[in-house]
């Protein structure tokens, strides 16, 4: 889960970035990126375990394909709402692109990016579930296709509070510090 949610992360950044600065190239893409929203994990979950056999790389696979667009999405409506008077002022100020990128369009992006990262990362948490019950021979999945085979309510319970504690545990010890501690500077309304 967490590899393809971090590979997604990392893909989809970059890409959301270059769709947002670039009209001509979002014109191109935003017909393919509706494709990749449009399947569901279930058929990327087939088509992995086609492609990667029963293996971790099957989840990561499907983990990937479903966060990936998620982030890109956000990333890409964050680029588009970054204030042009403000890119027109770090030009004056003959501010470089890296200095642009880092003091203007990061600050306005983050929110955006956050948004997409906790969706992917609860859409990734299911996937992962699915994946890891169709094709893989190890994980929370597997192991609650296996207790449910054998009919064990109770290691279905067990498994099903192990993977809501881990959620939780993930996103409240660790995304929302995270998203807190990043926008320390925000004002609150």
């Amino acid at each position: 889960m967490a590899s393809g949610f971090v590979l997604a992360a990392l893909v989809g950044t970059p890409c959301g970035l270059a769709l947002g600065a670039s009209a001509r190239v979002a014109r191109f893409v935003e017909p393919l990126l509706s494709v990749f929203n449009t399947v569901s994990s279930a058929i990327w979950a087939i088509f992995a375990i086609i492609w990667f056999g029963i293996s971790d790389a099957t989840t990561v696979f499907v983990v990937f394909m479903t966060a990936m667009p998620l982030i890109l999405t956000n990333v890409w409506q964050g680029a588009q709402n970054v204030d042009a008077q403000y890119v027109e002022l770090a030009r004056s100020f003959r501010m470089g692109r890296w200095q642009t990128l880092r003091k203007i369009y990061l600050p306005t992006i983050l929110p955006w990016f956050f948004s997409g990262a906790r969706l992917a990362f609860g859409f990734g948490w299911r996937v992962s579930l699915v994946a890891e019950t169709l094709g893989s021979s190890d994980g929370i999945g597997y192991r609650l296709r296996q207790a449910g085979d054998l009919v064990q309510t109770s290691q279905v319970f067990a498994w099903t509070l192990l993977l809501v504690s881990l959620m939780l545990l993930l996103e409240g010890g660790l995304l929302k510090p995270l998203e807190r501690w990043l926008f320390r500077w925000k004002k609150r309304a």
